[in-house]
């Protein structure tokens, strides 16, 4: 028996006993089956396409199926026409993927799940074992983002904490009312955090910081924001730990002090306190390559506090 045979006939036991099958949403494409040509959302199963309704695949109208492209989506299966195509439904699949969710997850586990969707204000979509979830722009990291469509793409898998598993209501929560990937046929609300895994990891670093970080050590650094004073700056290192910097003398003479969000720099660690969870570093490089960025000397545009 042929692989794609092997999966046909898995499609039909699953349509049988209906069993929900998962597959990755490939493309939206006009289909023509039994005569009839409609625009469908076409499904990968393990080599096998499958043909989803748009009426069938979400139950409101929206603008673009585009977020859930390359995502994987749970699916049941309807019918197998005599040609072979085969019919499926998501939202038939989804009442049997929330059970079996609440079942299995509980507040505070850590999941994997799969981005499906950026909207402007931050607000993350992730698809978690097929059921839709948010992460809030504010449990994006410790820094609220600036705009995450820019590098975060469609189908990125990500390690995260389930924060809260709420039944859905009427009101719109967190800007919800303006996004076009928030589905309710789940009927609950699962909102997950990525910062939590990072402060974790963080703590976990910190237990063990002088198996990361020394005074006297040299590292690279990112400029994530502006403490008090006109020459101290909240750097982020590699391993993702937030400390305080500042310019060294000479630099501080030939960049006035301030320094661009997002700048990477070179520091040599002064201290790393165990206890207190704090750092402080030196700056003595900015990288060459944003050097022409940088504002004129004494021109400080930030507020100190």
């Amino acid at each position: 028996m042929s692989s794609q045979a092997a999966v046909m006939e898995l499609l039909q036991e699953s349509m049988e006993k209906r069993y929900v099958q998962t597959g990755i949403v490939e493309k939206i494409s006009q289909v023509k089956i039994r005569n009839e040509t409609e625009e469908l959302i076409l499904i990968n199963f393990n080599g096998v396409t499958v043909y989803c309704r748009k009426e069938e695949f979400i139950k409101r109208e929206i603008k673009s199926f585009s977020g859930f492209l390359q995502t994987p989506v749970p699916f049941l299966v309807k019918r197998i026409t005599p040609e072979g195509n085969v019919i499926v439904s998501r939202t038939e699949a989804l009442p049997w993927v929330a059970r079996n969710f609440i079942r299995n997850y509980s507040v505070g586990d850590f999941v994997t799940g799969t981005v499906s969707g950026v909207t402007e204000n931050n607000m993350v979509f992730v698809d978690v074992s097929g059921v839709p979830c948010i992460i809030p722009p504010q449990e994006w990291s410790q820094n609220r983002p600036m705009n995450l469509r820019e590098f975060l793409r469609v189908g990125t898998e990500l390690e995260l904490k389930i924060l809260s598993i709420d039944e859905l209501k009427k009101e719109p929560v967190d800007g919800e009312e303006s996004t076009e990937n928030v589905t309710t046929e789940f009927g609950y609300r699962v909102r997950l955090s990525r910062k939590a895994i990072l402060d974790e990891e963080k703590e976990k670093i910190w237990d063990k910081i002088e198996e990361y970080y020394n005074p006297g050590d040299t590292t690279v650094a990112k400029v994530t924001g502006y403490a008090s004073g006109q020459n101290s700056f909240f750097l982020e290192l590699p391993k993702g730990l937030v400390i305080l910097g500042n310019l060294q003398s000479n630099l501080r003479r030939q960049y006035g002090g301030t320094l661009p969000l997002g700048l990477k720099v070179h520091v040599n660690i002064l201290r790393m306190d165990k206890a207190t969870r704090r750092g402080k570093a030196k700056i003595f490089k900015v990288d060459p390559t944003l050097q022409s960025t940088l504002r004129k000397p004494y021109a400080f545009d930030h507020h100190t506090s």
